[in-house]
């Protein structure tokens, strides 16, 4: 026999379920007041903003102000004399304007390469019918925690013909084992379903990899692309090893910017004929500043169009399906 259950309501008395959503409101409306502790949250991650912040704020208005004025120091909040000598200044010289090409390239074609040779090998390494996965996944994990070191990966490099080649910029790094598992773990919380009724409509792998599984990945790759252009955008180190002065990125010539005085010198005399005719006086700092704003003002124009899906593509492929 089943069991009855009954309440007593005494007068005066509501119901239990009224008393239970007045008791689930008040939660609510608890959760929408903020505390004090909340506030402070607030207040530390203004002033953490703040001193990540001003520094890039402080070297954008250096690079805009001129040059003499700005060795007079004071230069704090705002600008004093406004001009935009400096970058013409600075893309005047023709390695400059190279060196900005090719980090622009590298970029782009690095971050889209890369994301879908990764994506690919997710895909197929994300089906349990795969002969020999188990292997394959354990040759990925492998090369997470072990290298060959710089000398091996030199000689390599070397050998296979992408020393002082632009390709040396693509092609090492086509794959990333951490982007990977991510993805791996977004296409296994896929439903299986899709998989099979494309099938039946006579779509192979490759078809429903593009046709279904990509459309549908659009927060996951935006994410891992721009992890993937900030990288490529950032890196100078393989450019030192392996490009040579055909192949500068404008981060590597920064750094010899800010490291050598004298290559500051050099910019500047190899646009002395620009001075004399434009008035315009370059000094150490201004070049310094104007090189920086150069390599931070491009990547951050590229996060306003993907932040809506950073916080979702993250999630997307931290979760287990």
């Amino acid at each position: 026999m089943q069991k009855r259950v009954y309440f007593n309501i005494k007068k005066g008395e509501t119901s239990v379920y009224t008393r239970i959503n007045k008791s689930m409101k008040k939660i609510r409306n608890s959760k929408d007041k903020n505390t004090i502790f909340d506030y402070f949250n607030i207040a530390i991650i203004f002033v953490l903003s703040v001193i990540c912040l001003y520094p890039c704020y402080l070297v954008l208005i250096t690079s805009l102000n001129e040059p003499v004025d700005s060795l007079r120091g004071g230069l704090y909040f705002f600008i004093r004399k406004f001009t935009f000598d400096n970058y013409v200044f600075f893309f005047r010289d023709p390695v400059m304007l190279r060196a900005f090409t090719i980090s622009v390239s590298r970029t782009v074609i690095g971050a889209v390469s890369s994301v879908f040779f990764t994506a690919c090998f997710a895909y197929g390494v994300s089906k349990k019918y795969l002969i020999g996965r188990k292997y394959i996944l354990a040759f990925m994990l492998i090369t997470m925690y072990v290298s060959g070191g710089l000398i091996p990966i030199f000689i390599l490099i070397k050998n296979v013909g992408l020393y002082k080649n632009f390709l040396v910029y693509i092609i090492p790094l086509l794959f990333g084992s951490y982007n990977a598992i991510i993805m791996m773990t977004f296409f296994k919380g896929l439903p299986s379903e899709l998989d099979e009724s494309a099938k039946i409509d006579g779509a192979n792998d490759l078809r429903i990899f593009i046709s279904i599984v990509l459309p549908m990945s659009k927060a996951l790759l935006a994410t891992i692309m721009l992890f993937n252009a900030v990288w490529q955008w950032n890196s100078w180190f393989d450019t030192m090893i392996f490009g040579g002065k055909k192949l500068m990125t404008l981060q590597y010539k920064l750094v010899q910017i800010i490291r050598d005085v004298d290559a500051a010198k050099k910019l500047a005399l190899q646009n002395d004929a620009f001075n004399k005719v434009m008035g315009y006086e370059p000094s150490l700092e201004a070049v310094k500043a104007t090189a920086m704003a150069v390599t931070i003002i491009p990547i951050l124009m590229v996060y306003p169009f993907l932040q809506k899906y950073f916080v979702k593509g993250v999630m997307i492929g931290s979760l287990k399906g």
